[in-house]
């Protein structure tokens, strides 16, 4: 499992009430009160008991909610409202200390890095500051923080400008260890009636890498495009194309909306990703002339909804590696979008797409 559903399943228990706040694709901090509050309601809702007198504590706690949002065919919305203030999160927060009071309480904000990568700089660093004065004093609810995007969670919890810096514990959820992975796939394809040799477990491994969700997203198209027996490359191949494909209507929206310093640093990444951005060879490579270019063309694509790059240091990666495939695929049957360097289809990552590229290479 990953991540979220990690948290999930072990602070669901009986002693305490769970309350979890996807953030993924955040836009507004009126999106956050809305997102917060309405979980914060159908959770209180679902675990209420069932008799005709509420806890004290529980029933103050959903009326407090009412009061603040307004209620719109069953949907809980601020979005219709001016701009919420500082205030209006104040008493979002204070609903949960609330129901705090009825019982204990584990709010679990995914994605929270979206907050810096979504919204204005003015208005993340307003949320953020009042979440922080806000939390501390929450004596009966336990906060966790997970987030995709390792770079960002970092920045959020050890800059010294954030108003989170240093206020949690981080647990950085490696990969999952290849075998478990491996027999985890085999049993599940064993039950279609499918068998996956070692060759098949190697090569999808080599394609999605060591995130959980890319190999199991191959695995997935894998089963779609196959039927009982065993599979083999042929499987893989059609499996592959497949994904690509689905893949290639969001890469091929990115890439009409860039600029061609954009489409330039896409391209170089993707055939360099493990050498830093700022060296001369990478830049003479990516087609500019110094480095505060290379950081302009880059910079719509670590935040914001085109968020589909990140810092590892002093290297930037893709966040989904098959985006970057499909956009080693393009180089490679497209020359002439990044004439500088055409990437070795024989060498290094990028033979691994050899054997499901043959039409594209020939």
């Amino acid at each position: 499992m990953g991540k979220s559903s990690l948290v999930e399943h072990t602070l669901t228990q009986p002693d305490s009430i769970l309350v979890a706040i996807d953030l993924r694709g955040l836009d507004s901090v009126g999106d956050f009160i809305d997102r917060l509050l309405l979980r914060l309601s159908t959770t209180l809702e679902a675990h209420r008991l069932l008799s005709k007198h509420l806890p004290e504590p529980l029933k103050e706690a959903l009326s407090f909610i009412s009061e603040i949002n307004v209620s719109l065919n069953g949907i809980l919305s601020v979005g219709a409202k001016a701009k919420p203030k500082a205030s209006t999160v104040i008493r979002a927060m204070d609903a949960i200390e609330r129901a705090s009071r009825w019982r204990p309480l584990a709010v679990f904000f995914d994605e929270f890095q979206e907050i810096i990568e979504n919204l204005e700089d003015k208005d993340s660093r307003h949320l953020l500051g009042v979440l922080r004065a806000e939390i501390q004093r929450h004596a009966h609810v336990s906060y966790l923080f997970a987030g995709s995007a390792r770079s960002s969670m970092f920045e959020l919890f050890t800059s010294e400008r954030s108003h989170f810096y240093q206020s949690a514990t981080i647990l950085d959820v490696g990969p999952i260890p290849q075998l478990d992975m491996e027999n985890f796939l085999r049993e599940q394809f064993a039950r279609g009636s499918r068998n996956l040799n070692v060759d098949t477990l190697k090569a999808i491994f080599a394609l999605a890498g060591d995130s959980p969700n890319d190999q199991q997203q191959l695995a997935y198209h894998l089963w779609t495009q196959s039927t009982p027996g065993r599979l083999g490359q042929d499987d893989l191949k059609r499996a592959f194309s497949a994904l690509l494909a689905e893949v290639s209507r969001r890469g091929e929206l990115i890439l009409e909306s860039a600029t061609p310093a954009q489409r330039r640093i896409l391209f170089a990444i993707a055939i360099r990703e493990n050498e830093e951005t700022s060296t001369d060879s990478f830049i003479r490579f990516a087609g500019f002339k110094n480095n505060s270019s290379v950081g302009a063309a880059l910079r719509p694509f670590l935040k914001g909804n085109n968020a589909i790059l990140e810092k590892r240091g002093s290297r930037v990666r893709f966040r989904e590696r098959f985006l970057k495939l499909w956009l080693l695929l393009q180089v490679v049957t497209i020359p002439s979008l990044f004439p500088a360097g055409r990437p070795d289809i024989g060498k290094a990552e990028h033979g691994l797409l050899l054997p499901y590229l043959s039409d594209a290479t020939d």
